[in-house]
């Protein structure tokens, strides 16, 4: 399916829609930062709860505590009435893959499956790890594998981007279309790649490889190169079949990412303004 609807935002290849992420660490910051999110010109809101999380100390002690996870819904269904109509996004980015949380893929699975029985986050990102090769390997540090942590939150009615990314360089064409495959193998609804552009040419081989991808009907795609030269790509890229892009409403969540005005005025200039 190259289609998923999310509330009344459709997630399909053309002018993408553009997701604002939280990257505030305190309950109250978190909360102001997504209020003012929703007043600007964005499609989606993501919670990077890595930051949150990170800034709590003994987390691995609060984790066992009922309380801990009353607060967090506490503050998930704050910001999903703030967001209103704008679908939420619920990311815990791992420090592996650019975020700032070390948790074991256990306790982060529970935390996954916290959100999808609430039902207040339109998409819940789950990392692809590196060190994946089929949708059931179990993960480094052991429990459960990308297939059964989708399995469980799409047993609570929850949806899936599936996410991976590369700091270091740009992955080869066969490289992104393998982790592809796992992704589709382990049942999630869209699927993303971000991967550092060190040349010209890599950003054009991550476009090629979208194009491919989607000629293929496979999607929803999120496909965005990072860094300097792969800037274009989060405005080309929904051209080659890509769905979203992600731009800073206070604060950048990774290399290459614009201010939402300026990615608005790109995607104005690159698509023509909307009606």
């Amino acid at each position: 399916m190259e289609i998923l609807k999310i509330k009344n935002t459709v997630l399909q290849a053309g002018r993408p829609k553009v997701a604002v992420p939280l990257m505030s660490q305190q309950p109250q910051e978190i909360i102001a930062e997504c209020e003012r999110a929703a007043l600007l010109p964005c499609d989606l809101i993501e919670w990077r709860a890595d930051s949150y999380l990170s800034g709590i100390a003994d987390l691995e002690e609060v984790l066992q505590e009922k309380d801990f996870y009353l607060d967090f819904l506490k503050i998930l269904d704050d910001l999903e009435y703030i967001a209103a109509d704008k679908p939420l996004i619920f990311t815990m980015r791992s420090v592996q893959q650019g975020g700032m949380l070390q948790l074991l893929q256990m306790q982060k699975a529970e935390i996954y499956q916290l959100v999808a029985r609430s039902g207040l986050a339109g998409l819940i990102d789950v990392e692809l790890p590196a060190s994946a090769q089929t949708a059931d390997d179990i993960c480094e540090d052991g429990g459960i594998s990308l297939r059964e942590q989708i399995d469980e939150i799409h047993a609570f009615g929850g949806k899936v981007i599936c996410s991976y990314h590369e700091f270091d360089r740009m992955l080869a064409p066969e490289e992104i279309l393998g982790r592809i495959h796992i992704m589709q193998a382990a049942g999630a609804d869209v699927f993303k790649i971000a991967a550092m552009a060190v040349t010209k040419e890599d950003a054009e081989s991550l476009l090629k490889t979208t194009a491919f991808l989607h000629q293929h009907g496979i999607g929803p795609l999120v496909m965005m190169a990072m860094g300097e030269w792969g800037k274009t790509t989060r405005v080309a890229a929904g051209r080659y079949g890509s769905c979203i892009t992600f731009a800073a409403g206070q604060e950048a969540s990774a290399p290459g990412q614009v201010d939402v005005f300026t990615m608005l005025k790109w995607l104005n200039d690159y698509y023509g303004e909307e009606s």
